[in-house]
């Protein structure tokens, strides 16, 4: 990449594997669904307030543009979220200043027409796209980074079903690695997703390029005959499915494919929004091969899934991940060991620039090979 920029100032470490804020601003993260912004206020176009990396976030649809800026007025520093969208502006609750989606003022009723707005009367703006039916932001564009991609999404056999958003008292880091830990499976899902004697599962080649983690894994899942959804084997008859595959799209983006038969497949894709050090916000898909089959039976078996993880994920101490010396690691954690060794190296990178950053993006290690 050509673009090149050096963070001025260290921030405090605080984030998962004591990296700073500073990095994972430069990373998209969706931060509303389309359908919270439209029902945030009368009329469907905001504004809503949200929270990522610790910092206030307003949204709202300006002119047919759905716009992120920093949730607060140039002139007294209050909360433009508790104003409300006009057709062509934001209008601020407490003076009545408005701006536009470029994020000038236009309007200053107190101030006469034929006077100079300040030229400091402006929002403080952050990159935005509506993709996936999800409002993403991005704090800092330095370094050029690239929406995660969604497969399912474009995939016409697909029928993909969004997930009610969850926030979790634990850091996004906590999250992702719940998501990819199947050794778990037997025991905080006993009866759902797994049971002993299955508690040994082989470790499998990762690969590492284009920005993600791919890796494959055995879940101990079968088709039961004569029910809806999939889970441990409860006898001869049930049908073991081949290895799951697992992908991480760096920093906090995660798919789970299944391939049931060759007709017949399923995704969960997810990504962990940081709202803070210790506070995460998943967004959330499942998704099928059309079949016909009611939304509420994938939703219900997410749901069961989440219920049994929230209560243990809630409990980790710290609710970040802190030092390596603070846990004992073994080498059935090999997906979570490798993620963590790839979010050190590009916090460090991002210390250094946006040309250091994408050359670890783009590191390639390729074990299967």
């Amino acid at each position: 990449m050509s673009v090149s920029t050096t963070r001025p100032e260290a921030a405090p470490a605080g984030y998962d594997l004591n990296t700073s804020a500073e990095t994972w601003r430069l990373f998209w993260h969706p931060v509303a669904t389309l359908h919270e912004l439209r029902e945030a206020k009368p009329g469907g176009r905001g504004p809503l307030r949200t929270t990522l990396l610790g910092e206030h976030i307003g949204i709202a649809e300006i002119g047919g543009q759905v716009i992120a800026f920093e949730d607060r007025c140039p002139h007294r520093g209050v909360a433009l979220t508790l104003g409300w969208a006009e057709d062509d502006g934001l209008r601020c609750r407490y003076h009545g200043w408005c701006f536009d989606a470029a994020g000038s003022c236009t309007e200053i009723p107190s101030m006469p027409a034929d006077q100079t707005k300040p030229a400091r009367a402006a929002l403080t703006k952050y990159d935005c796209e509506v993709r996936y039916d999800l409002v993403w932001v991005r704090l800092d564009g330095s370094a050029d980074t690239v929406l995660p991609e969604f497969e399912g999404w474009s995939d016409e056999a697909m029928h993909c079903i969004m997930g009610e958003p969850y926030t979790w008292p634990c850091s996004s880091g906590r999250r992702m690695e719940n998501f990819m830990d199947v050794t778990h499976f037997p025991f905080t899902h006993q009866g759902t997703l797994g049971a002993p004697p299955n508690t040994v599962f082989p470790v499998f080649p990762m690969d590492q390029y284009d920005r993600r983690l791919r890796w494959k894994t055995e879940t101990f899942l079968a088709h039961n005959p004569g029910t809806d959804t999939y889970g441990p084997p409860v006898d001869e008859t049930s049908r073991m499915l081949p290895p799951a595959e697992y992908v991480i799209e760096m920093p906090f983006t995660i798919t789970l494919k299944f391939d049931w038969s060759d007709t017949f497949s399923t995704q969960i894709f997810m990504h962990a929004t940081p709202i803070d050090e210790v506070t995460s916000r998943s967004y959330w898909f499942t998704c099928h091969t059309v079949d016909g089959s009611a939304d509420e039976v994938h939703l219900q078996l997410q749901d069961m899934v989440l219920g049994e993880d929230l209560p243990v994920v809630s409990s980790h101490q710290p609710p970040r991940i802190g030092d390596a010396a603070e846990e004992l690691s073994i080498m059935p954690d090999k997906a979570m060991i490798l993620w963590r060794r790839w979010i050190r190296e590009l916090d460090a990178a991002a210390a250094k620039g946006a040309d250091a950053l994408w050359k670890v993006l783009e590191k390639v290690e390729l074990e299967s090979r």
